[in-house]
């Protein structure tokens, strides 16, 4: 009996020890006391302060070159949508598919941000929409949709009109179908460079695709986004160090 509740006693640590990292994982926010300067203090989050490909950056000082298209195979899905108090995000079903050359990724996820992450020669978008796509090997690679103020978004609506108001709320509507495909230019050229996760744990080694012609949404599209997580929703910019940015040219 003693050596079972040596095993069960070390079971339950280990259980608590996991949720509690999962815990500390999640507090972290975009302003104040727990915004970026102190995500670095998160367990498991060391390189938001020490890495040396962190994201997001200045696009510039691009090197032009000659790269695969961005293939999107996105079907439609149902609203999933989350107000986590700091991000609005849709959790996209299985079945949508980003392929680079031979190389293909699963498309996870969506997620909106006020301003948008990435500046192009120092220009800020007011808002970004961002696919985050995972490979079988786990490696990442996220397109960002750059967002300018203009005409209403029909598209943009059909997910705003399902957006939750609170944080720790969730919007599902099992028949109300959208395809991500539908926040993205038609014309998909980008600069690529290698980058992190924009979150905690700020995780390295991310194929970053930041589309070069952004879309339009209204200015009051724009900020019924910003309004309802309170304010911005972007890392600061990261430095560059020397990383090369590719100024992606079809085949």
């Amino acid at each position: 009996m003693g050596k079972i509740s040596a095993v069960l006693q070390t079971g339950l640590l280990s259980t608590l020890i996991a949720f509690s990292s999962v815990s500390a994982q999640e507090d972290w926010s975009y302003s104040g006391d727990k915004g970026p300067k102190a995500w670095s203090k998160l367990p498991g989050s060391a390189l938001c302060r020490s890495g040396q490909r962190q994201s997001p950056i200045n696009i510039e000082g691009t090197d032009p070159v000659i790269m695969h298209r961005l293939i999107t195979g996105y079907k439609v899905a149902p609203i999933d949508m989350k107000n986590d108090g700091r991000l609005i995000t849709m959790a996209y079903s299985k079945g949508s598919y980003l392929t680079v050359g031979n190389k293909i990724f699963t498309l996870t996820d969506l997620s909106f941000h006020t301003p948008a992450e990435h500046t192009i020669a120092g220009k800020v978008y007011p808002m970004s929409i961002q696919f985050r796509h995972k490979a079988a090997n786990g490696q990442w690679a996220i397109i960002e949709s750059l967002v300018k103020e203009g005409k209403h978004n029909l598209a943009a609506q059909e997910f705003l009109d399902n957006i939750p108001l609170e944080p720790g709320q969730k919007m599902k509507q099992e028949k109300v179908m959208v395809n991500a495909r539908d926040l993205m230019p038609t014309d998909k050229a980008y600069f690529r460079y290698m980058g992190s996760l924009t979150t905690p744990p700020c995780t390295e080694g991310v194929s970053w695709y930041v589309l070069k012609k952004p879309i339009q949404l209204s200015k009051n599209q724009i900020e019924l986004v910003k309004s309802v997580v309170g304010g911005d929703s972007a890392r600061p910019l990261q430095a560059r160090k020397n990383r090369m940015i590719l100024d992606a040219r079809p085949q």
